[in-house]
């Protein structure tokens, strides 16, 4: 299994970075064309989590207005799939969470608990972090690139329990709702279903098409109920054809991959760090060639000006999405 030094070239890229900055850029830069094989099969409309039965039409329906509860619905289950992932969502909940918490603090007073800790609370902090960051830089790398097959190579009770966890009704939600209805449309699914349930017509179509099970929401029952019968037969048009087919949102990576240099961008930001778009355009030029490109990315050949305004629109995008606490 490939370790860190399959990544040289993103090594030198980041010799001058946080800790926090190189493993945040490194988990999303990787992970681009693994993520657009996931969005390209959630648009044929494949079942990749199991042709399972999905909850009682409440409890799914329930689920767009509890964010909360799908969110640590899935922590959870990443908690338990095993102790790598585990450490993965603390990364993505510590980042987050220490880079609100260092908003409320004043440089002189950050200074003044920095300056109360012993040389030795120093040392141990430093050799904690490089481990911790070492260990979590080796799993995203490994997860990146590890065969398919290695998931065969589990035994069948490791088999059960995975499939046991990622059946449960979080996960099936957030697979075929949340995460799809981001990333294909750029809103968040309470919002979208909000603009279905008005009758507004982009938002019903975007919905249906995803989400068959939104029909039996009353008042989008109630939509369809009125206009079956109506003398226009535009939306009732509408509605049946976004029952019968999939998301029509259009997909490529190099869309991919300026969404993710968009939240690189964010998240360097929120920890006080700001890399550059040349600077993010350099990272995954490094990825690319670790991965065996014998140049840049191939995808990302465009005018500095243009990769970033790219980064600039999608610094936007990710504002969609918003961050809950951990209570």
């Amino acid at each position: 299994m490939p370790g860190t030094n399959t990544i040289k070239h993103f090594e030198e890229w980041a010799k001058d970075k946080s800790h926090l900055v190189k493993t945040a850029s490194l988990v999303f830069a990787i992970s681009s064309e693994n993520f657009l094989e996931f969005l390209e099969l959630i648009k044929t409309g494949k079942r990749i989590e199991g042709y399972i039965d999905l909850p009682t039409v409440k409890e799914w329906l329930g689920l767009y207005r509890n964010h909360r509860q799908v969110y640590h619905g899935v922590t959870n289950i990443f908690r338990q799939l095993n102790d790598e992932t585990a450490k993965l969502v603390d990364f993505y909940e510590d980042t987050f969470s220490g880079s609100n918490m260092l908003k409320h603090f004043t440089s002189s007073e950050w200074n003044n608990i920095v300056s109360d800790l012993t040389q030795e609370d120093n040392q141990e902090l430093l050799d904690t972090t490089n481990t911790r960051f070492k260990e979590l830089d080796d799993f995203i790398v490994n997860d990146a690139m590890k065969d398919e097959e290695e998931f065969e190579e589990l035994s069948k009770d490791e088999k059960r329990r995975i499939h046991k966890l990622v059946r449960k009704p979080e996960m099936t939600f957030f697979i075929r709702v949340w995460a799809p209805c981001f990333f294909l449309y750029g809103e968040y699914p309470p919002s979208l279903l909000r603009k279905a349930r008005r009758g507004d017509d982009d938002g019903l179509e975007k919905l249906l098409r995803l989400d068959k099970s939104v029909i039996d929401d009353p008042k989008i029952m109630a939509i369809f109920h009125k206009e079956a019968v109506s003398k226009k037969r535009g939306k009732i048009t509408l509605i049946t054809k976004a029952l019968q087919n999939t998301p029509k949102a259009k997909l490529d990576i190099q869309k991919i991959k300026y969404l993710f240099a968009g939240l690189i961008s964010n998240i360097s930001i929120a920890l006080g760090q700001k890399l550059t778009a040349l600077e993010i355009h350099a990272l995954f030029d490094a990825i690319a060639c670790d991965k065996g490109s014998e140049t840049n990315d191939p995808d990302l050949i465009v005018t500095p000006e243009t990769f970033e305004k790219a980064i600039q629109r999608a610094r936007t995008f990710w504002q969609t999405i918003p961050l809950p606490d951990k209570k």
